[in-house]
């Protein structure tokens, strides 16, 4: 029989266990964040487009760092405020509380997006982006839960999701990143 570790219980409002959620998934996560990008970067491609210069160039250093990632921190913390969730993380049946909150304070959910982007993606670096990666990877198999998370106190929880959720994040990350590309020039 396997030990439940008090962490793992999560208990509702009116003090039922609740059984329907599973433990940390680094793929469900990483495809939840994937799909959230991959929005985000075509309603940019598709405002770029929209305003008839695809080529420009916000930074000399968006070869560098990407700033479709560092706009889409303050976006990212609103959804989480607001929702508790973001498309990608709620496709993917991924849910973040902070406490006994439902939701994430705005300066919480703030720090917290800052820390993934920064620790979590490397700042869209390409090899430090793979570190980086990798890193928390790691630690989420080993421990359960991210350095940010941990940090801040969010608790995250994963429900079971049909196998057409799955593909349908894909897709959307898919296409979405495509294009993306495909508008840059």
């Amino acid at each position: 029989m396997k030990a439940i570790d008090p962490t793992e219980i999560i208990i509702e409002k009116d003090g039922t266990y609740r059984q329907d959620t599973i433990q940390a998934n680094p793929w469900l996560r990483l495809l939840g964040r994937l799909v959230d990008y991959a929005l985000f970067f075509a309603l940019i491609a598709f405002l770029r487009k929209t305003v008839g210069q695809p080529g420009i160039s916000l930074s000399p250093l968006e070869g560098l760092v990407p700033l479709e990632y560092v706009a889409w921190i303050p976006i990212e913390a609103a959804l989480l405020s607001f929702f508790g969730t973001t498309p990608g993380k709620w496709i993917v049946g991924t849910h973040l509380k902070y406490g006994r909150h439902l939701r994430l304070d705005y300066s919480t959910a703030l720090r917290r997006s800052t820390k993934v982007w920064f620790y979590g993606i490397g700042m869209g670096i390409p090899i430090v982006n793979a570190v980086c990666l990798l890193i928390a990877y790691q630690r989420l198999l080993t421990l359960r839960t991210t350095t940010w998370d941990r940090q801040e106190h969010i608790q995250i929880t994963h429900r079971p999701i049909p196998t057409w959720r799955l593909g349908f994040a894909l897709a959307i990350s898919l296409i979405g990143f495509a294009y993306y590309f495909m508008n840059l020039s």
